[in-house]
């Protein structure tokens, strides 16, 4: 069904990869050497840290004011390159794709050995658009490292936006192999099988997540599953709880303006799809409801 696939593509694909989580996995070990111990002066610890808070504010231009001040203070500290990383996804984030890619094609070519520094650049370049330069880099990382579990995930999610779900399902599958216990892979899973017919399929799924973090963008997602596979009782009550948590969420109402039409309950759909409308449901998918076969 059409609907289905617009509405988790636009809400889930958002929530897969929340966008600081790769940033601040990087910032946070730098401080540290492979036996734990302090790897730089104290001031550059310190600015190292100042940029690791000023990106947890979402303040670009003070991280990377930080990390290029900390690379000026020990222009030799071998954990340089690996700032410079952190710099260009810091570019990244503040919208700044093609700077980025300068900075991190630098990165590139003073650790070629890198797999974080080169999925960091696939990244951008997928940004960018540049699909197939980014699915080769992939491939590299893929040859240096079959084990970088990352990299399945990220490209995956490239795999997704191109409408490729095959090829995401087969690396989203090599991913959860590899972290079994990441929330990530689920989801992603999930997704394929929702915008794939496979409906059925998903529910569980989203029920695992929901058992391990009730949000709202999983209850709504596994409402529309179910009403899919026709069971409106079952999507009435993940509308219901996902109301609980945020009775604000535009995507619940919009499912229960769907669920309404199903029901033949056209009033109540319109007051739904009112409400959706109003807390930011593009009007394309508002006005697609009346037309949808019931």
């Amino acid at each position: 069904m059409d609907l289905t696939r617009i509405r988790l593509s636009h809400s889930l694909i958002a929530a897969l990869l929340p966008s600081l989580l790769p940033l601040l996995a990087l910032l946070l070990p730098l401080s540290l050497r492979a036996d734990g111990s302090a790897g730089g002066s104290t001031q550059y610890l310190q600015l190292v840290q100042w940029a690791d808070e000023a990106v947890a504010q979402s303040n670009w231009e003070r991280a990377i004011s930080c990390l290029r001040e900390a690379m000026r203070t020990e222009p030799a500290n071998p954990q340089n390159v690996m700032l410079l990383s952190n710099v260009g996804m810091i570019q990244h984030y503040a919208g700044e794709d093609s700077l980025a890619l300068h900075t991190l094609t630098e990165a590139r070519a003073m650790a070629p050995a890198s797999v974080v520094i080169l999925k960091n650049r696939a990244t951008v370049l997928g940004s960018l658009g540049r699909t197939d330069d980014a699915m080769r880099d992939y491939g590299k990382i893929m040859e240096m490292d079959s084990t970088y579990a990352d990299a399945y995930r990220d490209r995956a999610v490239l795999f997704m936006h191109m409408n490729r779900y095959a090829d995401a399902e087969t690396d989203i599958r090599k991913f959860r192999k590899l972290c079994p216990k990441d929330p990530h892979g689920a989801l992603m899973l999930a997704l394929i099988y929702s915008n794939t017919d496979r409906a059925a399929d998903a529910i569980p799924l989203y029920t695992e997540l929901i058992k391990a973090k009730e949000d709202v963008v999983y209850y709504s997602a596994r409402a529309m599953c179910h009403m899919v596979c026709g069971d409106l009782f079952a999507a009435a009550d993940d509308i219901a709880r996902g109301l609980v948590i945020d009775d604000k969420d535009a995507e619940l109402y919009f499912c229960r303006a769907y669920l309404n039409h199903l029901r033949f309950r056209d009033a109540d759909r319109d007051a739904d799809a009112a409400k959706a409308a109003s807390l930011g449901i593009p009007m394309d998918r508002i006005k697609a409801l009346p037309t949808l076969p019931r």
